[in-house]
């Protein structure tokens, strides 16, 4: 109970961290009850639960979200309430006059980076000369809330342009000679066997005035109306972003004469999404986040301002970070294949909730891990993402585990990895097996690029173990290769042991590597090295020409290329230089480093 957070009775906005719990104290206990499900709460057991409709719908392709989305769950105790949110974040109505606003366990910037990543909404993109990405640190908690509605608005109404608004065709009928449409021929005719010579026109008007579309568009005006409004009288440039978009979506809604009035306010508010036809899914994201900001109190009535948006307005964070690790899964796929030069992962992708059947001729039976790495029809990896509070680690969550191990059995992986936001990193070899499980997470605090990072370094952990030579392409594309006379692009040419990094004649090989470096932009010139660099030139040559414990070459040279990359950002004055070895025989391929070493 000491980790409550504890708020009087009648407080307007009580804030608490999703999944932990507030306490209000000094309740009436004749009135609280009543005045519950006057908040729409419904009574279930011994709890009063609160549900919301889901924000944000499924990904394409993926299972439709249709269920309700509980917020709050309430136990009335004497006195007070004891209020547990989910894991959501956002503004909820409690009671009348008091609401709870629910904190992410991560930054709200992250929250919102989440947001734009999952949009797909550039974050460079300007109108104003401000990139986006600025409004990823705002200054008051209702800014932020107005910002995730601002994002959603934006792509949902987006998202309705790409697939068509709702119209009502208008069919009118006009005689002259002047006219658009088609011509009636039966009717002209009959004109003219009744003496007038004007030709009878058909004329289709489109009308996009309908109420749905009216009720998006008041939306947007009264989100305009928010994004103007500064508690310090100064508009900020990231406000000012947020608003032109806003402001350009409503813009081209009014260009297809779609208006909206105050006076309907009442008629918006009513609609649900059993008004929309069956056909117009896409619209619900915009038509949530319409109706999140219709039922606030910035109506025109008195006060106003971004601390007056007391919506009933929640996001689903468990959702959000699976749907966010996808992207960023994907994402850094197509990353890692910008440097495939071998053309090796063509077959490689990540999977969303790809089901799982045990039982031949069973559809009802199945599993639904939350991502598959696959190459073709092989499964690399199982991954699943785990919104854990602070310090919980999944691999002691019994449920957790037992789960991960079904999938990994299904798939036949020995690969598996949990998704974290909030724990640390952690290797565990699994007990009389091949088989190894993982938790990625950042070190310490979370963040968005270091958990980019995490996700790149475990695919490609993962892909290098099948195709050894991305560690060498890797290495390349981070740092610079260094060799004279080649190119990234003769990076496809890596297996031929006689073309460009053939190493059969060592001495000249050596030459060519510090010959890059001196007349590269990127190194020092020669007179700054020590003995014009014939240290580090010698410790090339011997690694070229390595024996093993039996006197054999280690890198014999009719199996064996290399690919010397060198780094200025090395623990050294002037940079150091690696060697990837990349040994090719009938059955295998392997990728051996030697180095770093200091140029010198």
């Amino acid at each position: 109970m000491s980790d409550a957070v504890r708020h009087d009775y009648g407080t307007p906005l009580c804030s608490v961290q999703e999944s932990k719990k507030l306490i209000v104290e000094e309740c009436d206990p004749t009135t609280i009850k009543e005045e519950l499900r006057a908040a729409n709460f419904v009574r279930k057991g011994s709890k009063f639960v609160k549900k919301r409709p889901r924000l944000r719908s499924r990904q394409s392709g993926r299972r439709p979200d249709t269920s309700s989305l509980q917020v709050l769950s309430v136990r009335v105790v004497d006195d007070k309430l004891h209020v547990k949110p989910s894991d959501v974040v956002g503004i909820v109505r409690l009671v009348p006059g008091m609401s709870v606003q629910i904190e992410p366990k991560v930054d709200w910037e992250h929250v919102l980076e989440m947001l734009l990543t999952v949009y797909d909404i550039d974050r460079t993109q300007s109108y104003f000369g401000v990139p986006l990405d600025e409004i990823l640190s705002s200054g008051v908690e209702s800014t932020r809330i107005i910002a995730i509605l601002a994002i959603n608005y934006v792509h949902g109404v987006r998202t309705i342009r790409r697939n068509g608004f709702i119209r009502n065709l208008n069919i009118r009928r006009r005689n002259g000679f002047h006219g658009l449409g088609s011509v009636d021929v039966e009717q002209t005719l009959m004109n003219h066997a009744t003496g007038n010579p004007a030709p009878s026109w058909v004329e289709t008007e489109i009308e996009y005035s309908d109420l749905v579309n009216s009720a998006i568009h008041m939306a947007g005006k009264l989100l305009l109306r928010l994004l103007q409004q500064d508690r310090v009288g100064n508009r900020h440039p990231r406000q000012d972003i947020l608003l032109s978009m806003v402001h350009q979506e409503v813009e081209r809604m009014e260009e297809m004469d779609i208006r909206s009035s105050q006076k309907h306010i009442g008629k918006y508010r009513r609609l649900s999404l059993h008004d929309l036809p069956r056909q117009r899914h896409y619209y619900r994201r915009a038509f949530h986040t319409a109706q999140s900001i219709l039922s606030s109190t910035l109506l025109g009535q008195a006060g106003g301002g971004p601390q007056e948006l007391l919506v009933d307005y929640a996001l689903s964070m468990n959702t959000l970070f699976q749907d966010y690790s996808h992207r960023i899964l994907n994402r850094e796929i197509e990353s890692i294949r910008q440097i495939d030069f071998l053309d090796q992962l063509t077959g490689v992708k990540c999977k969303p909730e790809y089901p799982i059947y045990p039982f031949e001729g069973n559809s009802d039976a199945r599993h639904e891990p939350d991502h598959l790495l696959v190459n073709a029809e092989e499964t690399l990896a199982v991954l699943d993402s785990k919104y854990y509070q602070e310090g919980k680690n999944p691999i002691n969550d019994s449920d957790s585990r037992s789960r991960m191990f079904a999938y990994a059995y299904l798939t036949e992986s020995n690969r598996m990895a949990f998704l974290c936001p909030q724990y640390r990193p952690v290797r565990l070899p699994v007990q009389y097996t091949d088989a190894e499980i993982q938790v990625i997470s950042p070190e310490s605090e979370f963040s968005c690029d270091e958990y980019r990072g995490l996700i790149k370094e475990y695919i490609l952990d993962t892909l290098a173990l099948r195709y050894p030579e991305l560690q060498a392409f890797d290495a390349a594309s981070s740092g610079h290769l260094c060799l004279s006379g080649t190119s990234e692009g003769d990076l496809s040419r890596v297996h031929e042991t006689s073309g460009p990094f053939s190493i059969s004649n060592a001495a000249t090989f050596a030459d060519r590597v510090i010959s890059a470096i001196v007349f590269s932009s990127y190194g020092p010139n020669k007179p700054e090295l020590d003995d014009q660099g014939r240290w580090t030139k010698s410790r090339i040559k011997d690694a070229c020409q390595k024996t093993d414990e039996e006197d054999h070459p280690r890198y014999p040279q009719h199996e064996t290329t290399c690919v010397p990359v060198y780094s200025p950002d090395g623990n050294a004055e002037h940079g150091t230089v690696t060697l990837y070895f990349i040994r090719s025989t009938d059955d295998d391929v392997t990728v051996e480093t030697e180095g770093p070493w200091a140029l010198m």
